[in-house]
């Protein structure tokens, strides 16, 4: 037997519109099309699919019609297409292979599936409904077959209680399987140091899913081993986030020459177009990023244009600056800014605030209205610097006062 290539990808939310409105023909079977003129290109034996095709169960007219055509396309080339269905398409994903032949799904109904592909086996489970709390695993039977393997499987890895069919590493690693490749988390990369690897997405769908996207190209030489585990990038857009570190600056039109003078060092590097969300650090006057800094109504500016694309700048950023303050000085005065001043400086008294904080935070997350979010710092030194900044703003707007009254 000789070479295997298989292109395997995931979550490509086929019917969902990518929020990157600014880019011409861009819409929600972008991500498809491109996937298919990839798996030609590379002439792979095969495309896997692992979850969330399509986006939504209710969807059918807006999607039948892509997908009969890069079926069709993927048919003349001789690539034949397995998947498995994730909790967005559990429905539509079994409705459409009736349809399509061409269109292998493997173990449709929440069923472990075992199928043979030109020497090696295809190990795969599908949602049977959008929720599933169980473990997939606690169904699988493990098997000694001699044949190269390779597992699919849509879910909430480490998830713990998650209703996307938690796992657990173990699981994998214990599973006999040469290789598996998972969808659900868009942010593509090996887990952990076993043979499990998250597709990702292949077009980011918003600012958080930055970084390159696109999809798997897994080679075998001789069917006796996975040889090749590659990542090629499909989107022709990323979504980043930069830091730019403010120093001081004295008036508003300093600000923004700092952030333009960062963002034009990407135009060296940039091979496509980026949308950009900023992250401003370092010392600041507070009243210098009001909601004018980045001018326009648009959500993205077209900054910089590119050889092959345009640098666009997100107009919602991010912050974590602290005011220009000088604190043993102010705390040498009197009234309200010098206490809060001598607060600041005073490390027991932050500590205590910050404790104090997060006792807020965490009575807030246990309201029944709130119980599903995540509490948003990750352990106490968070909360003491969030509680700094928090002091620190405060201070600004006292400090404003005096100066507005003089």
């Amino acid at each position: 037997m000789g070479k295997m290539k298989l292109l395997i990808t995931a979550d490509i939310h086929m019917g969902r519109i990518p929020s990157v409105g600014e880019l011409p023909g861009l819409t929600g079977v972008s991500a498809w099309k491109k996937v298919v003129d990839a798996a030609i290109e590379h002439d792979v034996d095969a495309l896997i699919l692992v979850g969330d095709v399509v986006d939504d169960d209710d969807l059918w007219f807006s999607v039948y019609g892509h997908i009969l055509d890069g079926l069709d396309r993927l048919d003349e080339a001789g690539i034949r297409v397995f998947g498995v269905a994730g909790n967005h398409d559990s429905a539509v994903f079994a409705r459409l292979s009736v349809d399509f032949p061409s269109l292998t799904i493997l173990g449709r109904g929440g069923s472990w599936e075992r199928v043979e592909f030109d020497g090696i086996e295809l190990v795969g489970w599908s949602f049977p409904q959008s929720t599933v709390t169980g473990n997939p695993f606690d169904r699988f039977v493990k098997t000694d077959s001699s044949k190269l393997s390779l597992g699919l499987l849509h879910t909430d890895l480490g998830g713990g209680r998650s209703g996307y069919a938690p796992t657990r590493i173990d699981d994998f690693t214990n599973s006999g399987v040469d290789l598996w490749m998972l969808g659900h988390i868009h942010k593509p990369g090996k887990v952990d140091s076993a043979e499990v690897y998250y597709c990702g997405s292949p077009f980011g769908l918003d600012r958080n899913e930055t970084g390159a996207h696109g999809a798997y190209l897994v080679t075998s030489e001789n069917r006796i081993r996975w040889d090749r585990i590659e990542r090629i990038e499909l989107a022709p857009y990323r979504f980043e986030s930069v830091t730019v570190e403010l120093q001081n600056e004295e008036n508003r039109d300093e600000v923004r020459r700092r952030i333009t003078g960062e963002l034009r060092e990407l135009t060296r590097e940039a091979d496509r177009t980026l949308f950009i969300r900023l992250n401003l650090r370092g010392v600041v006057d507070q009243r210098l990023l009001g909601r004018d800094l980045l001018e326009g109504d648009e959500r993205y500016i077209a900054l910089f244009t590119l050889p092959n694309g345009t640098i666009y700048l997100d107009r919602v950023y991010d912050h974590e600056t602290m005011p220009p303050l000088d604190l043993e000085e102010i705390a040498r005065g009197s009234g309200p800014a010098a206490l809060l001043a001598k607060k600041i400086l005073d490390p027991d008294s932050m500590r205590r605030l910050a404790e104090s904080y997060g006792e807020l935070e965490k009575a807030s997350y246990r309201a029944g209205a709130y119980q599903p979010l995540t509490a948003s710092y990750g352990d106490e030194e968070e909360a003491l610097k969030i509680a700094k900044e928090q002091a620190l703003l405060v201070l600004q707007s006292l400090m404003n006062q005096v100066e507005g009254t003089r």
